[in-house]
């Protein structure tokens, strides 16, 4: 399914994608739940711009955001045995938005379309509707959130993380600070 000439699409959903997570994190408490923060996003927020966010919620968490992120391309998907393809398109703006609506977040030929100006423009609107969700019983799950992102990095925390990768000695510049 991937296309040289759809590359560039990839930046709108890199740059939302992100975006979506740290708000979801607001409604989960969990900051470093990037899955569960961006599903419940579009299942409880951007549901309530077009409730087909809800529907296909894991599936674009899983396949376009984890895709894009990870390997620079959304990630292919088989559902007995068949190929489950993806477009992102960007309408043009001059179309009534009934017909921009028409070709996002619809499945043809088992291929699921994205338009990225209604992607954009939907995110951005949801924020106005995150409030609504932010009631007294996700109070604690945004102070959690809030907490947890406020929370300074030290030597320690980030050794404890049990990462092969960085070592005691990386930060063996700090004893040149005064």
């Amino acid at each position: 399914m991937y296309s040289a000439n759809m590359t560039g699409f990839f930046a709108i959903p890199r740059l939302l994608f992100p975006e979506i997570d740290g708000l979801g994190s607001f409604i989960t408490g969990e900051s470093r739940a990037t899955t569960e923060n961006i599903t419940t996003y579009l299942k409880l927020v951007l549901s309530k711009i077009d409730p087909r966010y809800a529907k296909y919620a894991v599936f674009i968490t899983l396949v376009y955001r984890h895709g894009l992120l990870h390997q620079h391309f959304p990630k292919n998907f088989k559902y007995k045995k068949k190929d489950i393809g993806w477009i992102f398109n960007i309408s043009h703006t001059n179309n009534p938005l009934d017909i921009q609506r028409k070709f996002h977040l619809y499945f043809v030929d088992s291929t699921l379309q994205l338009d990225m100006n209604l992607f954009c423009q939907d995110v951005l609107d949801s924020i106005d509707k995150l409030y609504e969700v932010l009631t007294e019983s996700y109070k604690e799950q945004f102070a959690k959130a809030i907490s947890q992102q406020s929370t300074p990095l030290n030597k320690t925390s980030i050794l404890n993380r049990n990462k092969k990768y960085i070592k005691a000695s990386d930060f063996d510049f700090f004893k040149e600070l005064k």
